[in-house]
């Protein structure tokens, strides 16, 4: 399930089973929508039956997108032709994907005019893009528009709970910073429910064990208790990564063992 595009996921069924699927589209939008997921998750569609971001590659699809030199070109969209004329082995279209559409080279451009204008019959061409005028006039006329707009906060935070286990106060505060664009917002929220977690793990754990103790007042326990407080101390002092926050605290600690920490 792709959050925030269920209209179109049912739109482009009913296309499929009306057999208007068209041949070229051009999926346009902000950053980070989930325009480039959605075109995958169809492909997935017509090759597996399922509607959502495949976990394998897909036999009948392919990506293309910018090379190391920023751009995608004439070169690589000959490959586009080649493999768009093979017919399919499993999904009922050859589908290729050119993400970054904007980074095609102006031969690249031209060279695409012949086959949106006489497509393969078993073929479908996806361009992924920032907006609707940034490609060609003549190629940009042959393709079928389809706007991707941002997502609210209410279905991001819905999503992230609900598709990720994501926290509810961390999916609240990702939904209110992610700006509608919901493939920033996993990453966003992933990241921070990571670093949380692995916190908690370190510093947190000890500072609950110290307050446990101080609430049942464990005195008898104080040299114990003398040792988390060091041990936290280390914890927040150094600015690391949880694991490296540990080691910190074990090398002090065996210093101090041995006499040579003061």
């Amino acid at each position: 399930m792709l959050l925030g595009h269920e209209s179109k996921e049912e739109d482009f069924k009913n296309a499929v089973a009306s057999g208007a699927l068209g041949h070229a589209y051009l999926f346009f939008g902000d950053a980070h929508i989930g325009k480039c997921a959605f075109a995958k998750s169809f492909a997935n569609f017509l090759e597996n039956g399922s509607f959502c971001i495949p976990f394998e590659p897909l036999i009948d699809t392919r990506v293309f997108t910018k090379n190391e030199k920023g751009t995608i070109s004439i070169d690589e969209m000959r490959e586009l032709k080649k493999f768009l004329s093979q017919h399919p082995f499993k999904s009922s279209r050859k589908i290729a994907i050119v993400d970054d559409a904007e980074k095609l080279t102006e031969e690249a451009q031209a060279s695409l005019l012949k086959i949106v204008e006489e497509p393969p019959v078993s073929s479908l061409i996806i361009f992924i893009a920032p907006s609707d005028d940034i490609l060609f006039r003549p190629l940009i006329s042959r393709l079928s528009k389809i706007y991707f707009s941002r997502v609210s906060p209410d279905a991001i935070e819905r999503g992230l709970i609900m598709l990720y286990n994501v926290d509810k106060q961390i999916a609240k505060e990702v939904a209110a910073r992610s700006f509608g664009r919901m493939g920033l917002a996993v990453v966003d929220a992933l990241e921070e429910d990571t670093r949380t977690k692995e916190e908690k793990s370190v510093a947190d754990e000890i500072e609950e064990r110290i307050l446990s103790h101080y609430v049942q007042n464990s005195f008898s326990q104080s040299k114990m208790l003398e040792e988390l407080i060091k041990k936290e101390t280390v914890c927040r002092r150094f600015n690391l990564n949880p694991s490296l926050q540990k080691k910190a605290i074990n090398t002090i600690v065996e210093i101090k063992k041995n006499g040579r920490y003061s």
